[in-house]
């Protein structure tokens, strides 16, 4: 049976009180030690461990909640609350995403998307900018004239590159990737068009049977921005942070195929919860995935836009989060933690008291040292 030494937190472990004194009361005796063997010891004022050996830290006091962070990465108490990453730490960063289509044949899928971008781009020898301003949002002549006239769009994606048959299911999606990394600290619009040519079934042969050939339907999956930072964590942003605001070019026009009961209250910008000719479902973005419906046969094809806001390269959509040691529920004075990876972490305990009269909170360091 191992025998284990108990060190005084005066030891390692240094604790910084959050609160003025006389609310701090309750925890004044709330600290953190360790059980030491010959695999968990500690050199100086730092506690040096093999890796792959659990530590058993000693909770003491009476804390009605105890969370941790272990230091590493994506766990670091420093980074709870960060929003922004600095354009420094960038290694690289993708924008990702898959299409499929349903529907149709090749005439109804081919060069009827197109995925566009602006960037904020100094003119040559000139001090001025040009950039996309943003839609309104409230007025839409002046949003459909600056989106579909006046912005000078780039192919994010060529047309040779976008599906130009019927795909028909998820997992035979085409997928890109795209770095967006010269970008960062920019003003960046993501843009996506349906039918921006006006094209219509009359345009291209009938199916043998003298029926026209409907408007493809064309499916986003997994749209994301994807970050590899310097210190090697990947965070990713799906396309619900990106702002997407569709505009509806033909929200004037009465279809015979657009349920009334299906449609949108704002016809200009609205999206719908569901497959409606035309109009663009945005139900999954919360996992990067969305629709825009083609025409069924014999029926009007559609024209439309999505349009994002300015896309923050250098946000942070994953704060670094602890893990929960003890609440009010639970009657804990040990925590265990095992260590894989060889490095120097700043493990950190966060303890708080609440009551309607007052609360109080105390954070416990301690350096750990993980050898091979």
């Amino acid at each position: 049976m191992k025998t284990y030494k108990l060190l005084l937190l005066s030891l390692g472990v240094f604790c910084f009180t959050a609160c003025e004194k006389e609310l701090d009361r309750d925890l004044t005796d709330a600290n953190v030690s360790v059980a030491t063997d010959e695999n968990v010891r500690y050199e100086g004022n730092i506690l040096t461990v093999k890796k792959g050996t659990p530590i058993t830290f000693l909770l003491h006091g009476d804390p009605d909640y105890v969370s941790f962070f272990s230091g590493e990465l994506g766990h670091q108490y420093v980074y709870r609350d960060r929003k922004e990453y600095s354009a420094e730490d960038v290694e690289s960063c993708e924008l990702k995403f898959g299409i499929w289509t349903a529907t149709g044949n090749a005439n109804s899928c081919t060069n009827q998307l197109d995925v566009f971008y602006m960037a904020e781009e100094q003119a040559p020898n000139l001090e001025t900018t040009t950039f996309f301003p943003g839609m309104s949002k409230t007025d839409f002549e002046a949003d459909s004239i600056l989106v579909e006239k006046t912005t000078e769009w780039k192919a994010l994606i060529s047309r040779e590159e976008l599906p130009n048959k019927v795909l028909g299911s998820a997992a035979s999606a085409l997928n890109y990737s795209r770095s967006v990394k010269e970008f960062i600290g920019k003003k960046f619009t993501l843009a996506i068009v349906l039918n921006k040519d006006g094209k219509k079934a009359s345009d291209y042969p009938t199916y043998s049977d003298g029926t026209p050939i409907p408007q493809s339907t064309f499916n986003f999956t997994s749209m994301r921005v994807e970050t590899t930072w310097r210190n090697g964590r990947v965070t990713t942003a799906y396309a619900s942070s990106f702002g997407f605001t569709p505009l509806n070019m033909k929200n004037k026009t009465v279809f015979k195929d657009q349920d009334e009961i299906n449609m949108p209250k704002d016809r200009e910008y609205g999206s719908v919860s569901t497959g409606v000719s035309g109009m663009w479902n945005l139900s999954s973005i919360a996992n990067g995935g969305f629709t825009v419906t083609g025409a069924a046969s014999g029926f009007d094809w559609k024209y439309t836009w999505l349009v994002s806001d300015y896309l923050n390269f250098l946000e942070c959509p994953e704060p670094d989060l602890p893990v929960k040691v003890k609440d009010v529920s639970l009657d804990v004075d040990t925590y265990s933690y095992t260590y894989d990876q060889v490095g120097t972490y700043t493990a950190t305990f966060l303890m708080n008291n609440f009551s309607y009269a007052h609360e109080a909170s105390k954070i416990c360091e301690l350096i750990i040292n993980v050898t091979e």
